[in-house]
């Protein structure tokens, strides 16, 4: 259930976890961590949710090419990765750096997000 998969994208791996079924969530996590993050919360939701967790270029088991790793690079990584997965709207969930990312992915993408939850967010401007 909650194995990591693993998809090419534009020629890099990109690693992510799936389990449950229902309205699906995306979460995102913050630098320097990846899909493990949010093993304990899939856990608890996946009888309720699809979730998909994807670990960020640069991060986890996916590729770590040279290139841009800029809110809006991550945003089109999670782009694409919904598309290849056939996921229309979703509610995203971030955490830190993903939180920007998600704030990032709603602003170019905006008929991709449902909700959004962000968590100790990154992105936000000042506090």
């Amino acid at each position: 259930m909650l194995d990591v998969r693993h998809l090419s994208l534009h020629g890099h791996q990109v690693a992510y976890r799936v389990a449950g079924e229902g309205q699906t969530l995306i979460l995102l996590h913050g630098i320097a961590g990846d899909s493990r993050t949010w093993l304990e919360p899939m856990r608890r939701l996946a009888d309720r949710y699809r979730l998909v967790a994807p670990d960020l270029l640069g991060h986890g088991d996916s590729d770590k090419p040279v290139g841009d790793y800029s809110l809006g690079a991550h945003a089109c990584v999670v782009r694409d990765l919904l598309q290849a997965l056939g996921i229309v709207r979703a509610t995203l969930v971030g955490h830190s750096l993903g939180g920007g990312i998600a704030l990032q992915l709603t602003y170019q993408f905006p008929d991709l997000c449902e909700r959004m939850v962000l968590v100790a967010s990154g992105g936000s401007g000042a506090t």
